[in-house]
């Protein structure tokens, strides 16, 4: 029997907000003239300010700096009904300009981003997770091995998320897995490459939305990839993302079969970054909901992005971890800005590599995705909430619940004597192979 040791890298860089309370004129315009672009400074994420008197364009913010769109130094442009911007390496000299404009809003340095798991160690069995057990019964004192996927889940809509849209915003989705049943599509990458080299985005889409795995086992599984092949990545292809999955979104909202969207990002950064947490808001104001990863770092949610943006701070969903016997996890982030808690230590689920591969990992990343996978089913199955994130937040902390430590736990609703329909997982194989992925965050 092969063991899996899994390691887990810690994000180094810092977040740097730049100085915008000095003295500004009142026009946001400064000449081109006034400035000379050099290349080889530090990526920095800006967003217009949408309240400004006049709202620049983002071409127009370039211009000032003597950038253009296509520029090498320009890596992402942010353009949606929700917010406006754009991320490009600048030295100082554009940094001060940008710091006397008073249309510009945000003005941060990239930051590094990773996802939330941690390393765990796994025997597979065919069959089924417990966390859809977890998830899906009144019952929060049962037991046994994580591993032994002999679980039931049980549901009341047989939808199961059907025209429910997901994005997860990860390492990728390896789209070929038998899980997903030809769900799931690879729409964006930040460089190009749909591929999912890391297993993390793979795993967590399973859980959300794969059969036999997943909660909402009938929606749409669209990858949007924000993190490398090791698993870390940065705050600007994060704010890319969700611009990618806004546009997205209101290009869908017109089509008869599509319930609603929710955003599954299952990542998190050493400290607060504005603009992740601006973009997030900006995605829920335009209907979407937000379901985000606490962080492992065992201390205050509020410390992290996009976690901050959960609980009282926020709109977004962010979720804790829980063990099977219910006990947080010792690594899950904690505190205010967490809504719920849900399964998330030896979580088994999809895997790259093979279509029949499964892994199983640990972190608030595992324990996000069941979340996304019940606001996907619940879309599906009342269109009232399926375009009100709000809405959407207060059943999600409606239904959790208390494990009898204090821990609200998540719930898709079923419960007692209201379980209708039964989804046996027992007998049904996922894999009869062992498996040795290369190391995961």
């Amino acid at each position: 029997m092969q063991k899996m040791a899994l390691s887990l890298r810690s994000i180094l860089a810092g977040l740097v907000l730049l100085p915008l309370t000095q003295s500004r004129p009142t026009s946001g315009y400064i000449s081109a003239a006034a400035s000379t672009h050099e290349s080889g400074g530090e990526e920095h994420i800006v967003i217009v300010n949408k309240n400004a008197p006049v709202t620049p364009q983002v071409a127009q913010v370039l211009r000032r700096l003597d950038l253009h769109e296509s520029h090498p130094d320009v890596r992402h442009i942010f353009n949606n009904s929700a917010f406006q911007g754009f991320a490009a390496s600048m030295k100082s000299h554009c940094l001060d300009l940008l710091a006397n404009m008073s249309d510009i809003s945000h003005v941060e340095k990239t930051i590094s981003i990773s996802h939330a798991s941690i390393p765990t160690t796994m025997d597979v069995r065919p069959n089924a997770p417990w966390g859809l057990q977890r998830i899906s019964t009144a019952n929060t004192k049962f037991s046994g091995s994580p591993s032994a996927m002999d679980y039931t889940y049980t549901y009341t809509d047989s939808n199961l998320g059907s025209g429910s849209d997901i994005y997860i915003l990860d390492t990728g989705v390896y789209t070929a897995h038998n899980v997903f049943s030809n769900r799931a599509k690879m729409l964006w990458s930040y460089d190009n490459d749909l591929s999912d080299q890391d297993g993390h985005g793979t795993h967590v889409s399973g859980t959300a939305a794969g059969n036999i795995l997943g909660v909402a086992s009938n929606a749409n599984i669209f990858g949007v990839k924000t993190l490398s092949s090791d698993g870390s990545g940065w705050s600007s292809n994060v704010v890319a993302g969700i611009d990618f999955a806004i546009n997205n979104h209101e290009a869908r909202s017109n089509d008869q079969t599509h319930s609603g969207s929710v955003i599954s990002m299952s990542l998190a950064s050493s400290s607060p970054v504005d603009a992740i947490n601006a973009a997030v808001s900006a995605a829920i104001s335009r209907g979407i909901h937000v379901c985000v990863a606490a962080g492992n770092s065992d201390t205050d949610a509020c410390s992290s992005s996009p976690a901050a943006t959960g609980g009282s701070q926020g709109g977004a969903i962010t979720v804790g971890a829980v063990d099977i016997t219910n006990r947080p996890a010792s690594f899950s982030n904690y505190g205010s800005c967490v809504d719920v808690y849900a399964p998330g230590v030896n979580v088994i689920s999809s895997w790259i590599g093979a279509p029949n591969m499964v892994n199983s990992l640990s972190g608030t990343s595992m324990a996000t995705p069941h979340v996304t996978g019940i606001i996907a089913y619940a879309m599906a199955a009342n269109r009232t909430m399926a375009r009100n994130p709000g809405l959407m937040k207060e059943w999600v902390r409606m239904q959790a619940l208390d494990a009898g430590n204090g821990i609200m736990v998540a719930n898709n609703g079923v419960q007692g004597p209201y379980q209708i329909q039964k989804r046996e997982q027992v007998g049904k194989e996922v894999s009869q192979s062992k498996i040795n992925p290369p190391n995961a965050l």
